[in-house]
């Protein structure tokens, strides 16, 4: 893989001083970035949030040329006219970070569906409202319900209220009303955010026991865009294709 730091390109070995909290304890952040092979999909928004979390813990930025640096390592991937993952990482050492731009290949699957599991291990931390690299318990959650044949893993608090999935925002529809989960203890969505310029979605706390009473279930994520939820558990829900195309394409900004 060829990455871009510190100005130039680099291949495959990332150098961490093993004395800083980068590598000792995960200290840093990232943002997940869809290149839909013309274009780095609402990079503001990403560079937003990144920027409030190393804002909220005082780590100075070295400045970068995002998009420049995007599109110089994709191409470099040989990416440049294909879908791709692209992610930023901010690791922190003494207090300030240098950024790290990557890409590799995305398969986009559209009118793909999930099914989700009530991950039952539960984990509370003011971090979740970050993307923190520190992730080992979204990615325990996630390897738990791939082991039992879903998708990913719903998380929730200690009284069963619906937090976010492993990897994804989710979003319910009772009628025509639909309803991101009230709390503290989830990322602030870039999908989502993007889905609320486009429908009207309000908040409110959602109890596991209460989702059998929705029509429908998203997750929405800046690779898959929003997704139908066909399954909570052992609850179904009817796929909603129409809606789901439609802000998809929003999400990752393709020409339809």
């Amino acid at each position: 893989m060829i990455y871009f730091r510190n100005g130039e390109l680099h291949e495959n070995d990332v150098c961490l001083d093993l004395a800083q909290p980068a590598f000792r304890t995960g200290f840093g952040f990232f943002e997940t970035i869809c290149w839909n092979g013309s274009k780095a999909c609402h990079l503001d928004l990403h560079l937003e949030r990144a920027r409030n979390s190393l804002a909220e813990f005082c780590v100075a930025e070295e400045p970068l040329d995002y998009e420049a640096a995007i599109e110089e390592v994709v191409n470099a991937n040989g990416l440049l006219n294909e879908f791709a993952r692209v992610n930023i990482f901010f690791p922190v050492e003494t207090d300030h970070t240098q950024p790290i731009v990557c890409a590799v290949p995305f398969e986009y699957v559209p009118q793909r569906t999930w099914t989700i599991k009530p991950n039952p291990h539960i984990f509370l931390t003011p971090l979740m409202a970050h993307k923190s690299t520190n992730r080992m318990d979204y990615l325990n959650a996630w390897k738990t319900a791939q082991a039992d044949g879903f998708d990913d893993a719903l998380l929730q608090d200690f009284e069963g209220n619906v937090l976010e999935s492993s990897f994804a925002s989710l979003l319910f529809k009772a009628g025509d009303t639909f309803i991101e989960p009230k709390t503290d203890f989830k990322l602030p969505g870039t999908a989502c955010i993007v889905a609320s310029r486009h429908i009207e979605i309000d908040s409110a706390v959602i109890n596991v026991a209460q989702i059998d009473g929705f029509d429908h279930v998203y997750a929405l994520n800046s690779l898959g865009g929003m997704i139908p939820v066909t399954a909570i558990g052992c609850i179904e829900f009817e796929p909603d294709f129409i809606l789901a195309d439609g802000i998809s394409a929003k999400i990752l900004e393709l020409k339809l």
